[in-house]
């Protein structure tokens, strides 16, 4: 069951890029054109800053100023991830004098709320690409989650991360970030498929925030043209507004 989902999404992956690949929106034309603030790209679960590749070199193209994460493998403790992306955001924020956009795929988007519930005065709003800010590890599906949860205790094999580290059961500031409302200073948009084969998508839905459904697959959202041009309709209605000093 578990190689079936990965070749489905292998293959819809492939599709997903070479519509893209095909389509005018791959190369800004038909988007609003950014302001040139600057925009944060987190990866998800397992993933690095490797796997934005495609969408950095689009919003640079498209007016914005990317910036990666630093991430080369995202697994382990999140509560460490959180504050060494948040001190990157900081730098960003205090280097361009504005505040920052940032875009999660997954546990990306995850990260990337509870970074703007820590740090609301430096963030202008968060995108996240198929992300369980709902439930966290219980959004994910059930034939997937084993898997997912048994990379996580292997990472923590070599670690000094606690058992419960990145479950609802953790004390830390990254589950209370997580769950907390999203800020009054910025905006949280949800970008879902109903066909995701990693997470439920009830999951991603915030009733408080913007919500868009797209087709597709899950690790495919982050090449899918149509996720693309909500995105450009997104940063381009962002307030700007300076950071904090």
């Amino acid at each position: 069951m578990l190689l079936q989902l990965i070749a489905s999404a292998y293959f819809d992956f492939l599709r997903q890029f070479a519509s893209l690949v095909r389509d005018p929106v791959g190369y800004g034309v038909g988007v609003p054109h950014g302001d040139g603030h600057p925009v944060l790209l987190i990866p998800g679960f397992t993933a690095g800053d490797w796997s934005l590749g495609t969408l950095a070199r689009w919003l640079g193209r498209v007016g914005y100023r990317p910036y990666l994460s630093g991430i080369d493998l995202n697994v382990g403790c999140p509560r460490r991830t959180m504050e060494l992306v948040g001190w990157r955001l900081e730098k960003i924020a205090h280097e361009s004098g504005q505040r920052v956009t940032i875009i999660g795929h997954s546990l990306g988007g995850v990260l990337g709320r509870a970074i703007a519930a820590a740090n609301p005065a430096n963030v202008r709003q968060v995108v996240a690409l198929g992300s369980p800010i709902r439930d966290g590890w219980t959004g994910v599906h059930d034939q997937v989650r084993p898997a997912l949860q048994a990379i996580q205790a292997f990472w923590q094999t070599f670690s000094d991360d606690p058992d419960d580290c990145s479950t609802t059961e953790c004390a830390c500031a990254f589950v209370a970030a997580v769950f907390a409302p999203t800020p009054e200073e910025g905006r949280f948009s949800a970008i879902y498929t109903r066909r995701d084969e990693i997470v439920n998508w009830q999951s991603c839905i915030d009733d408080a925030g913007s919500n868009f459904e797209v087709s597709g697959l899950h690790a495919s959202l982050i090449v899918n043209r149509e996720v693309y041009r909500i995105l450009g309709s997104i940063l381009a209605d962002a307030p700007g507004e300076s950071a904090a000093a």
